[in-house]
């Protein structure tokens, strides 16, 4: 049975005088699997790239062209390391290895000189030389002979995993890699003041003996009816970076549609131990948590568990054992505390629905369930 980690938690419900009478069981083992300690902490990340440029027309009087564009950079999943919002996810979610200034141009050209330019982000020729000396000196970088210029800003938007959908929360970048799998790390920059998101727990390491993991994927922006994905696989050998080969097509299915930065959570202990990039025609690249510690380092982030996180692993300790009548007052706690906590709303439910039941351990006289009509 794994062990419960519990990060300094009772300290943080003792500090917490709305708990009342509350009964508080010890902390406990969970079972293998158990991975609602992680997915209240899961969130999907949408990035794009704000180009504004403008276009000099020098033929007779000089005309300025201005646009603005925005270029999607990519959508994948992550998750929260403290309760005031920072977030790991993949560099190549945030990051593109993709000029949009050179998208930036084809479209603004192509638009003003009623031309047919591909809107991508490949640098194209015409056959009409003037334009096609024209179209060159567009594109990037800007020299003295540049008929264009642009900036470009980065906005990305972080949706947690609540019980309703959001418009996102705006983030920051705070760090990135220098390939696609390495790590990001985001600060939400509205909207987590009061430092109550769920966080993940995230191991120290990879570990040499992790085996059996689940992928968390978000393929879509969660809400309560749009949970985190799991997918049960198995690394091959054990605390490598590599996966079981029979198991390619199901891991392909799963990351297809969910973007990069998918967390990796060790089945055994129920902690994150790396996230994946790539599936189908890409490598599945892991990078471990070990990388993800050195990019928080650098990013100046302590991975820290909140109070919510605190209360609601007391909840776990008797939803786990099927102790629902207890488990009643503590998940309404965790719901006071962060009225949007999708996965202890859906916990609250399951245990009101079986209090006093046979199934309810801490029911006192607990009466036998209903027969299904």
């Amino acid at each position: 049975m794994p062990r419960l980690h519990s990060l300094g938690l009772h300290s943080l419900v003792a500090g917490i005088a709305t708990l009342g009478a509350l009964t508080v069981l010890p902390m406990h083992p969970h079972p293998s699997g158990s991975t609602d300690r992680v997915t209240p902490g899961a969130v999907r990340i949408e990035a794009v790239s704000r180009v504004s440029i403008t276009l000099y027309d020098d033929r007779g009087v000089i005309r300025r062209v201005p646009r603005e564009y925005e270029v999607p950079i990519a959508e994948g999943s992550g998750f929260t390391v403290t309760p005031e919002g920072a977030v790991v996810t993949a560099t190549s979610v945030v990051k593109s290895e993709r000029d949009p200034r050179v998208y930036a141009a084809n479209r603004v050209f192509a638009e003003h000189f009623k031309v047919k330019i591909p809107a991508d982000h490949r640098r194209h020729r015409l056959d009409d030389p003037d334009l096609n000396a024209r179209l060159q000196r567009c594109y990037p970088p800007v020299g003295d002979d540049s008929i264009c210029e642009a900036t470009v800003t980065t906005e990305v938007k972080v949706f947690p995993h609540t019980t309703t959908a959001s418009e996102g929360l705006p983030a920051r970048i705070l760090h990135t890699g220098g390939t696609p799998a390495s790590t990001a790390v985001l600060q939400i920059t509205e909207g987590a003041e009061d430092g109550t998101l769920p966080t993940v727990p995230l191991a120290a390491k990879l570990g040499d003996k992790v085996e059996s993991v689940d992928f968390m994927t978000l393929p879509a922006r969660p809400s309560a009816s749009k949970p985190p994905l799991l997918t049960a696989v198995h690394l091959d050998p054990p605390g490598s970076g590599t996966f079981r080969k029979s198991e390619a097509k199901k891991i392909d299915k799963a990351l297809a549609k969910a973007g990069d930065g998918t967390a990796v959570i060790d089945d055994y202990k129920s902690e994150i131990v790396g996230f994946v990039i790539g599936g189908g025609d890409d490598p599945v690249i892991l990078t471990p948590a070990e990388d993800i510690h050195k990019a928080l380092v650098a990013a100046d982030v302590t991975p820290r568990r909140g109070r919510v996180d605190g209360v609601y692993e007391i909840a776990l300790a008797s939803y786990h054992t099927k102790n629902y009548t207890n488990a009643i007052p503590v998940l309404q706690q965790v719901l006071k505390l962060r009225n949007d906590h999708a996965v202890a709303a859906d916990h609250l439910r399951v245990a009101q629905s079986k209090a006093g039941t046979a199934e309810d351990t801490g029911a006192s006289g607990a009466r036998p369930s209903a027969p299904p009509s």
